[in-house]
């Protein structure tokens, strides 16, 4: 099974009050954590998509082994950014059997459940497969190949979860071990 990998890192962090993903958590900025997480699991490719102006950023992705894509209107929403990363994965390496897409605000989240998702998602490969607690949905997902021209055609703020709602009937849940892995950082309070 070929699973590629996209961590999605060009949001403005707005809400935090800006430069959220260098934003340090137990000593470490966020960004960091996520990349360490996903580049020791068995990825075909890895693609970090981030804002033209994220230098360090850039950087840590290069050396934790991802290749990196400038969404150059960030302001217009994840769903750019979702598609823009779709495309260069798929240029990439074209027969990924699935893509993993996840956030880079997620600081808790395992590596056992990423696992767990990613052996979910080999028993199932023609569902979408994403983490969960507790019938709440939450990232990563991962697509199959049928859905790539959809990932393709997002635009504005409607990312991967626009394409779930339109196919609930192929959802398939991991629950994750606790309700924690999930939570997203959208503010220095978390």
């Amino acid at each position: 099974m070929k699973i590629g990998c996209v961590l999605l890192a060009a949001g403005a962090g707005k809400r935090f009050g800006g430069g959220k993903l260098l934003y340090a958590i137990d000593g470490e900025p966020m960004i960091a954590r996520a990349l360490r997480l996903y580049k020791d699991l068995q990825f075909e490719v890895r693609v970090c998509v981030t804002r033209a102006e994220a230098a360090k950023i850039q950087i840590l992705a290069h050396e934790n082994g991802f290749s990196v894509v400038i969404n150059p209107e960030p302001e217009r929403g994840v769903g750019t950014s979702v598609a823009i990363a779709t495309e260069a994965i798929l240029a990439r390496e074209p027969a990924l059997d699935g893509i993993l897409y996840a956030v880079a605000d997620q600081p808790f989240l395992t590596q056992k459940s990423v696992r767990k998702l990613m052996d979910t998602f080999d028993e199932h490969p023609n569902d979408i497969v994403s983490l969960g607690f507790e019938k709440r949905r939450g990232n990563p997902a991962i697509f199959p190949a049928e859905f790539y021209p959809e990932l393709c055609a997002l635009k504005e703020d409607t990312g991967g979860g626009a394409v779930i709602k339109r196919h609930t009937d192929r959802l398939r849940f991991t629950e994750v071990l606790s309700a924690r892995e999930l939570d997203d950082i959208d503010s220095k309070e978390n």
